[in-house]
């Protein structure tokens, strides 16, 4: 039998009676669709937002988005359907929604965030700290002599 995998999470939820849903860690696949949906969102609430809105339009316009994805997420996350996870968040309050996320955000996505940019800083030191080469488009050679015209022209007379 295989070893659980230890970034397995069980999220409790409920408003009256906890119940328990298991979040997986998201494969690569799921990731990116997962960071997919959310450019999505953040694109057009972005596009809407640059037309001068009221803060009151913005919020509801991002509860909107919220509500219209946190099913398909919560699907991703804990491998079942859709409808399942829309009976899940039915009965979860705001606070276990918030935990769930963040819980989602320090397993699935923080973690590569900090090991891209540490890869990303070591490459970039490793590429910077190369000496560059000579200029080979200088091909007169300095050996240190001084050659003075005033020199050679006294010699020949």
């Amino acid at each position: 039998m295989g070893t659980l995998n230890p970034d397995i999470r069980i999220i409790r939820y409920g408003k009256k009676e906890l119940t328990e849903v298991t979040i997986y860690p998201l494969s690569v696949r799921d990731q990116f669709k997962l960071v997919d949906l959310i450019t999505s969102v953040v694109q057009d609430l972005a596009s809407v937002q640059s037309g001068n809105l009221n803060d009151l339009t913005f919020v509801s316009l991002v509860m909107k988005a919220v509500e219209e994805n946190v099913t398909k997420i919560l699907a991703i996350c804990a491998d079942i359907e859709e409808s399942q996870a829309d009976e899940i968040i039915g009965s979860m309050t705001n606070t276990q929604l918030a935990d769930l996320v963040e819980s989602i955000w320090n397993t699935d996505f923080e973690p590569m965030l900090k090991k891209g940019k540490s890869l990303f800083d070591r490459a970039k030191s490793m590429f910077s700290s190369r000496r560059s080469l000579p200029d080979s488009s200088n091909s007169t050679l300095n050996i240190g002599s001084n050659t003075s015209t005033e020199e050679v022209s006294k010699t020949e007379e």
